[in-house]
């Protein structure tokens, strides 16, 4: 390519750009997911990236963020047009630049190819409508085809310092005291009234005369601008490149909608929200300002777009969470009415939160160290087999399954006293329904509840809403579900409720005494009864404690109310047996005596830290080496030609709850002949043992890999399992042949692990 035909090509390079950057209102179009354009983020060096880039990138994005704000619609309605113009046929179409051409040409060499004209406005379009990073805006400054054009411009129009940032600034402003043509839209949008504003909804006629007085006033601004001066140089004026963008979207079929999504993404970015906060923070009322103005709540249609479904949001732009609901968490959406009978257009979105004051001190029930301490005993009841799972499982099914219309007299003990403190505005058949479902709701809370399950009994706000109106006539107005669990399990802040003090009645006990109440069939239900007495007198460190006394509910009444239920549920007894069996496995924890040179161990066992009477338990052996004698009184053996024995023993309490024995420990032990610790053959024993379990781990890996790389590695492994075996049999001191006998059967189960390996990767 020769030297005059590059210049006549960068010099119709860069008037394309300008004019294409007028035309769009200084919108950049990507060429990406404008989701993607959301979240992208470039990083470049610090020191070769202007300041200038930094600005316009964020610019462009926050630009980006209104627009996606607008929906996947007006979204697509932008690409469809960036994909018209890049699709444009401007050789078809070169009388719509002639104007404006004529009067560059005159004063530039002639003889252009069009055909290179063509690609030109083609590369420069992609050019400009793919900026996405800061990146792209550095590599669209410091391209040396565009800096040639614009000198050689600068040249024809009398100025030979114009650079692409002259271009930039033209376009987007400096983010100063230069808006650029960007910035001039906003103005104008600005300075309309909301009626004004309103009417713009459908209207792309009225949009487009926008972006063209914003043209004229920056065309107009030769000494701030460059572009214009040189523009103005050349004789190009305002109305020639107004007639140039009139004629062109003449020509689109996607400008409308397009010019709608952007114009309508300028003002989404120029609308702020407030709130008016009432009812203890449980009610917002919303109101949108444009360019500063009050936007009448008359043309606004609110919505909740997701969140919370306690959230409720109306039409007028009212935010609400019902009394008993904490907080409520909402992405609310505002659309700006559409006078001219099409759609309405989203003009605000945000994620909001409401949080009821009121609740602030409520007290809080420490879910996850509840839960730490439940998994104990989940964890215990699963080992006992699933007998004791079954049995739970069915009371809880009984609970849930209980027809409420017909067991409301099951809490009357607690409901009549309460009923007597209670307004005559309050509907009490309803309130009695919902306490007994509240009741029902923690009975049967299963043994393995998570998280999301009790947070769902603690937030309903069918439950909390009751609880305040109980705690309103007792004067405790913040109890709530936390409460209730509190009192039952604590707070984790010196208030241990019930669940503590039965623990701590049953530590401070004798050996004897212990063995007196797990044998005893109601001995840990009276220890529960004397608990749960002892917490609700304590009405200064309970909440529901001092709510019920004030409402006169004793706890006599609540024992009473207990018992009803408890005759009332058939799967009761086998259940409640089942889970105290789980609790004192959970907290049972074994002491041994070793003695004979470590062959012989006596075991015992503690439960709350208080010791078993020997006399009240039977051990066994479950599984382990032959080796391993276990006899009914704890007492572990192995001979003493044995090095070591294994095995898995277990301890059943005798009459249990006044039944059968009962499973409460079990445990792998190791018993060491200390007098074969140097006995070379023991020795070699221990070294083989331990090989031979690394050979087996080995197969259980080899067994689920899946690639051919894994496998081979896994060669590599026995060999060094194998040389490892090696070193240790060579480092005993004992007979040769021994060592070698040891050293021979280490070699020939690795030949027989890497022959089984090679035989796997050699199938095909």
């Amino acid at each position: 390519m020769n030297k005059l035909t590059l210049t006549k090509k960068v010099t119709v390079s860069a008037v394309a750009l300008s004019m294409l950057a007028a035309t769009l209102g200084g919108i950049p179009l990507s060429q990406q997911g404008f989701a993607a354009k959301l979240n992208l983020v470039q990083k470049a060096n610090a020191a070769d990236v202007s300041p200038l880039s930094v600005a316009l990138y964020e610019q462009i994005r926050k630009w980006y963020a209104a627009l996606a704000a607008g929906g996947p619609q007006e979204v697509q309605a932008v690409m469809r047009l960036r994909d018209e113009l890049a699709q444009f046929d401007w050789m078809a179409n070169k009388d719509l630049v002639d104007p404006i051409w004529k009067k560059v040409i005159a004063q530039l060499p002639a003889n252009i190819d069009p055909k290179e004209l063509k690609e030109s406005l083609f590369r420069l379009i992609q050019a400009v409508g793919s900026i996405q990073s800061i990146a792209d805006i550095e590599a669209l400054r410091t391209d040396p085809e565009f800096r040639a054009t614009l000198k050689l411009i600068a040249a024809a129009a009398g100025d030979e310092n114009l650079r692409v940032d002259d271009l930039v600034v033209f376009v987007f402003g400096d983010g100063g005291s230069r808006d650029g043509l960007e910035g001039k839209v906003k103005s104008i949008l600005g300075k309309m009234s909301v009626t004004q504003l309103i009417q713009l909804v459908g209207n792309s006629k009225g949009i487009a005369e926008i972006v063209l007085q914003a043209l004229d006033s920056q065309l107009s601004q030769t000494g701030d601008y460059k572009i214009s001066s040189m523009l103005q140089k050349l004789n190009i004026s305002s109305q020639d490149i107004r007639t140039l963008v009139v004629n062109l979207q003449a020509k689109l079929q996607q400008d409308d909608a397009a010019l709608q999504a952007i114009s309508f993404a300028y003002i989404r970015s120029a609308t702020e929200a407030s709130a008016e906060i009432s009812e203890n923070g449980r009610q917002h009322v919303y109101r949108l300002k444009l360019f500063g103005v009050d936007i009448p709540s008359f043309v606004l249609q609110w919505s909740k777009v997701s969140g919370s479904e306690h959230v409720k949001v109306y039409a007028s732009g009212i935010v609400r969470i019902p009394e008993g609901v904490p907080s409520g968490t909402a992405v609310i959406q505002a659309k700006l009415v559409n006078p001219n009978g099409g759609p309405a257009k989203v003009i605000f979105e945000k994620e909001v939160t409401l949080t009821d004051t009121s609740a602030s001190e409520e007290n809080v029930f420490p879910v996850a160290e509840y839960l730490k301490r439940l998994e104990k005993i989940r964890n215990a009841l699963v080992a006992a087999g699933s007998s004791d799972v079954k049995s739970v499982q069915k009371l809880l099914d009984e609970i849930m399954g209980l027809d409420l219309a017909k067991n409301q007299a099951l809490i009357d003990p607690i409901w009549k006293p309460i009923a007597k403190k209670l307004p005559d505005s309050v509907n009490q058949a309803e309130l009695k329904r919902t306490l007994l479902k509240i009741i029902q709701a923690v009975g049967s809370l299963p043994v393995d509840v998570e998280a999301s399950q009790l947070e769902s009994i603690r937030s309903n706000p069918e439950y909390r809403a009751a609880l305040k109106i109980i705690g309103k006539a007792a004067g405790v107005p913040t109890i709530n579900i936390d409460d209730i669990l509190i009192l039952m399990f604590g707070d984790n802040k010196g208030h241990g409720g019930v669940e503590a003090s039965v623990r701590d009645k049953l530590a401070s006990m004798s050996s004897k005494e212990l063995a007196n109440v797990l044998s005893s069939k109601n001995g840990l239900s009276i220890i529960r009864s004397t608990a749960l007495a002892k917490v609700l007198n304590d009405t200064k460190g309970y909440a529901l404690s001092k709510a019920l006394s004030n409402l006169d509910v004793r706890s006599t009444d609540v024992a009473s109310m207990i018992l009803g239920w408890k005759d009332k549920l058939k799967q009761e007894e086998a259940a409640t047996k089942a889970l105290t069996a789980a609790f004192v496995r959970s907290e049972t924890a074994s002491t041994v005596k070793i003695s004979d040179r470590g062959r012989q161990h006596l075991y015992g066992l503690t439960v709350q830290g208080v010791e078993l009477p020997s006399n009240s338990l039977k051990w066994k052996k479950v599984s382990g080496s032959k080796d391993v004698k276990v006899d009914s009184n704890g007492k572990v053996t192995i001979d003493k030609k044995v090095a070591t024995g294994t095995a898995v023993i277990q301890a059943s309490f005798e009459d249990f709850l006044g039944g059968s024995s009962k499973v409460i420990f079990e445990q792998e032990i190791t018993l060491i002949n200390e007098d074969a610790a140097n006995d070379p053959k023991v020795l070699i024993q221990n070294i083989l043992k331990a090989f031979e379990g690394k050979l087996a781990d080995i197969q259980k890996r080899f067994d689920t890999a899946t690639t051919d790389s894994e496998k081979v590695q896994f060669i590599l492994e026995v060999i060094q399992a194998g040389n490892d075996s090696y070193e240790q049999i060579n480092k005993v001191e004992g007979p040769k042949g021994l060592k070698n006998e040891a050293i021979n059967k280490v070699k020939k189960q690795v030949n027989q692990m890497i022959d089984l390996i090679i035989d796997h990767l050699m199938k095909f």
